[in-house]
């Protein structure tokens, strides 16, 4: 449902001077974008646990135009509490404020942690932070693919420019 917002997250945000950081394994479309655009991507393996490895996806993020955070994480299910999120988040702002960071959160109703919490708040405080859901999963509305973005006005405008919008 979100697909769309992904792709224009990365055209928005990548080009081949500033390039996308992602996990692997993690949810293909931004990585696909990436490569038509001609943009470098760097994958940052997931730990034994099939967890996302935040330290190093927030060192690989100096310079980067976005980082893409899926969580839960497709494929692997695997989630970081809020409180992680927000440590990466401050992490990757502090040390390369232009970064982007794309929070996908197309699985997150189906999260029973109660330490696992959207990343709304982190997309309200920080320029170039978005989150993305999708009505397309726990919805039942699949065949809609109708998903959403939240953040800042600045951040979504460039977001909507990438697909000649606004």
């Amino acid at each position: 449902g979100s697909g769309a917002i992904l792709q224009a997250g990365v055209r928005a945000f990548c080009s081949a001077t500033k390039q996308l950081v992602t996990a692997a394994p993690s949810y293909g479309t931004p990585n696909q974008m990436a490569e038509r655009m001609g943009a470098g991507i760097t994958l940052v393996p997931t730990d034994g646990l099939a967890l996302l490895n935040l330290d190093a996806m927030a060192e690989a993020a100096s310079g980067a135009g976005m980082v893409f955070l899926c969580n839960p994480n497709n494929p692997t299910g695997t989630v970081h509490s809020a409180r992680a999120v927000e440590d990466f988040v401050r992490q990757v702002k502090q040390r390369s404020p232009a970064t982007n960071i794309l929070i996908d959160e197309a699985y997150f109703d189906y999260v029973m942690n109660p330490a696992v919490k959207t990343a709304a708040s982190l997309a309200m405080e920080y320029p170039g932070v978005f989150i993305t859901r999708s009505f397309s999963k726990a919805h039942g509305m699949a065949g809609l693919r109708l998903g959403y973005a939240v953040g800042q006005a600045e951040t979504l405008q460039a977001i909507g420019r990438a697909w000649g919008l606004g």
